[in-house]
C-alpha cells in the first residue's frame, strides 16, 4: 500500500510509542512532560508488557511478570520513590535448600554467581571445581569493556563459542557442570537458555551488564510491581490506545505513519518498545536495513513459564528454611519465597525454563501442577503439596511476549548483527529491556532503554537536522 509523502502539518504527533510495557509507557511519559504530543499504541488489551500483577483471595498481589528490585538499579528504584511505592526486602532469613542427583542439603548461605554464609554439603572437590570455575568465568567477563559488545576479533573468538563448551572445558565434576548450567537456564543471562543454545560472549556480557554480586533481586514491591505502569498511564490519560496491533511503519521525509489493524497515525517520530523478535514482525516502508532485519530473526527469547503458588502461611520458615531451593529436580531449579509480610500469606515463586519447559508444556494441567508441588516438597515438604492458590503464566505460549525473562544471542549474533540493535533507523527508535547496555533483563535496564529513547527524540525534535513542528498539540 502506497502512502503519499507526508509534511509536517500532516503529523497527528510528534510521537508514536508502540508498546506499553515500562520502556514504553516512560518513553511516551517523558516526551508528554516535555510538551510534545505523544499517542501511546498496545497490542494487547492492557498496559504493563512483562510488568503484570495479580490479587489473590488473601489480599496479597502476586507479580505474574518481573517482581524484583537490585541495590544498584538506581533509576527504577527512584520512580517507585516518585510514585509513592515501597518495597520490602526479600525473605531470606533461614537456611537455604540444595537439592542435588537426589541429596538435600540445608546451609546457611547463599551461591548465584556470588558467594555468602556456609557452603553447602557437597563435597570439598566439588565445590572447588565450581568456585575456581567461577573465578575464570569472572575474569573473562569483567574484561569486557562496558556497553554492547563490538565486532572485533576477541569478541568473535567468544562468540563463535557456545557456553556448553566453556563448561565441558572449565568444570571436572558433575555438580560444577550443572551449577554453570544452571546459572543459564535459571538466572539466564536474559534469557534463559540452555547452555548449547547460548553465545559464550552473550553469557559474559550479560553477567557484566547485570551482576549477580549487586543483587539484583534485594527487593519486592508492596502491592506487586504491576501497579507502576496504571501510575505512569495515568499522566497519559487518554494518549494510550489498547487492542491496536501495529502492521505497518511507513517512513517519509519528514514523518511517520503507523498502520493498526483499526486506524492509521501520523507522527514525526516514532519508538518501537518491544523484544526485537516482535518488532521484526512489524513490515516496514521502506525496510529496515538487513543487519536489523537479520538481527530480529536471530534474537530468541527464552523459554520459560512463571509458576505462583500460595499457601495460607509461610510455613517453610516453621522448619529454620528460607523459602530459597536450588536444585537439579526434574522441573524446578530455582525457587524463592515472595511473601509480603503484610499479607500473613505465603507465596513461593518459581520457574520452569528451557528443556524442562518442553516437557512440561506438554503435560496436562492437571499433571503440571503435579510436576511443580512434587519438587516443591522435596525442597519445602509435604505442606508444599496443598496450596490455597496455583497461578501458572507461560510467557512463551504469550504472542505480544513470546518468552521470558528476555531475549538472548545465540553464537554469532553479537559480533555478526548486535551493531544493528539500539540504532536508530532515520525516524525510527528503539526501546526495551533487550536494548540496554546495563541491567538489560530487568525494570531497571527497561526503564533506562525508555529514558534514552525519549532523550533522543527530544535531541531531533530541537535540532535542526529533522524538521520541526511548529505547533504543539498538548491536549
Amino acid at each position: 500500500m502506497s502512502i503519499p509523502n507526508l509534511t509536517i502539518d500532516d503529523c497527528d504527533y510528534d510521537c508514536i510509542v508502540i508498546g506499553a510495557g515500562l520502556s514504553g509507557l516512560i518513553a511516551a511519559r517523558n516526551l508528554y512532560r516535555a510538551g510534545h504530543s505523544v499517542l501511546l499504541i498496545e497490542a494487547r488489551d492492557r498496559i504493563g508488557g512483562r510488568m503484570h500483577s495479580q490479587q489473590l483471595a488473601s489480599g496479597q498481589w502476586i507479580d505474574r511478570g518481573g517482581q524484583w528490585v537490585g541495590t544498584t538499579h538506581h533509576r527504577f528504584r527512584a520512580l517507585l520513590d516518585e510514585y509513592g511505592v515501597r518495597r520490602f526486602a526479600s525473605p531470606t532469613q533461614g537456611r537455604t535448600v540444595l537439592m542435588f542427583n537426589g541429596d538435600r542439603y540445608e546451609f546457611n548461605g547463599f551461591f548465584q554467581g556470588f558467594y555468602e554464609g556456609e557452603r553447602p554439603g557437597v563435597s570439598e572437590a566439588e565445590w572447588r571445581d565450581a568456585t575456581e570455575a567461577w573465578d575464570r568465568f569472572q575474569a573473562l567477563s569483567a574484561a569486557l569493556p562496558a556497553g554492547h559488545p563490538r565486532s572485533n576479533e576477541p569478541n568473535k573468538r567468544l562468540d563463535s563459542d557456545t557456553f556448553a563448551r566453556w563448561i565441558e572445558e572449565n568444570t571436572q565434576t558433575e555438580f560444577g557442570h550443572w551449577y554453570f548450567s544452571y546459572m543459564a537456564r535459571a538466572v539466564g543471562f536474559l534469557g534463559p537458555a540452555e547452555p548449547n543454545q547460548v553465545s559464550l560472549l552473550h553469557v559474559l556480557w550479560g553477567q557484566n551488564c547485570a551482576p549477580q554480586s549487586e543483587h539484583p533481586e534485594a527487593d519486592l514491591i508492596h502491592g506487586g510491581a504491576g501497579q507502576i505502569p496504571e501510575k505512569i498511564a495515568a499522566e497519559l490519560g487518554d494518549r494510550i490506545r489498547l487492542n491496536e496491533p501495529v502492521l505497518c511503519i511507513h517512513q517519509h521525509e519528514t514523518g511517520v505513519a503507523v498502520e493498526t489493524a483499526h486506524n492509521r497515525f501520523a507522527a514525526q517520530f516514532a519508538i518501537v518498545a518491544m523484544p526485537p523478535h516482535l518488532s521484526g514482525k512489524i513490515r516496514y516502508d521502506p525496510p529496515l536495513p538487513p543487519l536489523r532485519q537479520q538481527l530480529t530473526q536471530r534474537m530468541s527469547m527464552g523459554c520459560c513459564a512463571k509458576v505462583m503458588i500460595s499457601y495460607h502461611t509461610p510455613f517453610w520458615r516453621e522448619q529454620g528454611l528460607a523459602g530459597i531451593g536450588i536444585g537439579n529436580g526434574s522441573w524446578i531449579e530455582l525457587c524463592a519465597d515472595s511473601s509480603d509480610p503484610e499479607s500473613g500469606t505465603g507465596v513461593i515463586a518459581t520457574f520452569v525454563v528451557g528443556d524442562r519447559y518442553k516437557r512440561w508444556q506438554s503435560l496436562s494441567e492437571r499433571d503440571r501442577r503435579a510436576a511443580v508441588l512434587s519438587d516443591l516438597a522435596i525442597y519445602f515438604g509435604e505442606k508444599a503439596l496443598s496450596p490455597v492458590a496455583y497461578h501458572e503464566v507461560d510467557w512463551t505460549s504469550d504472542p505480544w511476549t513470546g518468552g521470558a525473562y528476555a531475549a538472548f544471542m545465540p553464537p554469532g549474533v553479537w559480533t555478526g548483527f548486535g551493531e544493528a540493535l539500539a540504532a536508530s533507523v532515520d525516524r525510527i527508535h528503539w526501546a526495551g529491556t533487550e536494548i540496554a547496555e546495563r541491567w538489560s533483563g530487568f525494570f531497571e535496564g527497561a526503564l533506562l532503554s525508555g529514558e534514552a529513547a525519549a532523550q533522543a527524540i527530544l535531541v531531533n525534535l530541537q535540532s535542526n537536522h529533522f524538521n520541526k513542528r511548529v505547533v504543539l498539540d498538548n491536549d
